[in-house]
């Protein structure tokens, strides 16, 4: 299954704010673990509140030590601490937009999605060209429930970045959930174009097919989905329901059977696709 927001976003906001660090030479970044990443986490959590304490007044490293907190937060779901660094980097320069994207990032998991969608918005207004910032507003928009904004969201998304998959594949699930199987398939068939060695666009695509009933083509993208990634829980829960559906109902049994003990929950996350 996918990892979930935020972190996945977080990961994106980081790699946004250390590849901004031009102030900074090979060598100190190789021997910081606040701005390198390297360490555990709490060589990094303990490196950033040094670098903090340090009496230190450039803004833009500041900024960078709270952010790269805020991410070591977020790994080991503190996203209370998180949003708390975030909050002291848009102290010290609240005219840059990626800490609000942090930001929105965090209050997004902890469903406080009208706060979320605030910072998105200041984000987009400081830099109206970041299509991240357009996804995880979709995906915001998706959490509430508002699938016309998600839609829109989703749509400047892949206007700003139309070689991404990330758009698509966030649109082809809405769609999906919009029951607008035709257009899911097309989104996922454009995920495959651009990533065609990733099982998740297959898998996607697969579940679609079978909400279609077309069992062919969805036992074929879920073959795919398992030669690409070898037990991947939802490509065998997808597979065992294509046997049963097309021959008697135990036939999958040994491909479920394998997805539950792989992965607990699997079956209730395809539920939540809509499969009965």
């Amino acid at each position: 299954m996918r990892v979930r927001a935020p972190y996945v976003f977080f990961n994106i906001a980081l790699a946004g704010a250390l590849a901004a660090s031009a102030w900074l030479s090979p060598g100190r970044a190789e021997e910081n673990s606040c701005f390198n990443g390297s360490g555990s986490i709490k060589e990094v959590l303990d490196a950033c509140a040094a670098y903090i304490g340090s009496g230190e007044t450039d803004k833009d490293k500041l900024i960078q030590a709270h952010s790269v907190r805020a991410m070591a937060f977020s790994a080991i779901r503190d996203l209370d601490a998180a949003v708390s660094e975030l909050d002291e980097a848009i102290k010290i320069d609240n005219t840059k937009p990626n800490p609000y994207f942090m930001r929105a990032a965090a209050l997004n998991a902890q469903q406080h999605y009208d706060k979320a969608l605030a910072d998105l918005d200041e984000a987009i207004r400081l830099d109206a060209k970041h299509g991240d910032y357009f996804l995880l507003r979709g995906i915001v928009y998706r959490h509430k429930g508002d699938l016309d904004q998600a839609l829109v969201a989703f749509n400047e998304k892949i206007k700003l970045d139309p070689d991404a998959s990330a758009g698509y594949s966030k649109r082809g699930n809405l769609y999906r959930e919009r029951k607008e199987y035709d257009l899911s398939i097309a989104d996922y068939d454009r995920v495959i174009e651009i990533e065609p060695e990733a099982a998740q666009g297959y898998i996607d695509r697969g579940w679609v097919f079978v909400l279609k009933d077309d069992l062919d083509k969805a036992g074929a993208d879920f073959d795919k989905g398992l030669t690409l990634h070898e037990n991947d829980p939802s490509a065998l829960v997808g597979r065992g329901v294509v046997k049963s559906r097309k021959g008697n109902p135990t036939d999958g049994n040994a491909d479920l059977a394998l997805a539950q003990k792989l992965e607990p929950g699997i079956f209730e996350e395809i539920r939540k696709l809509g499969i009965e």
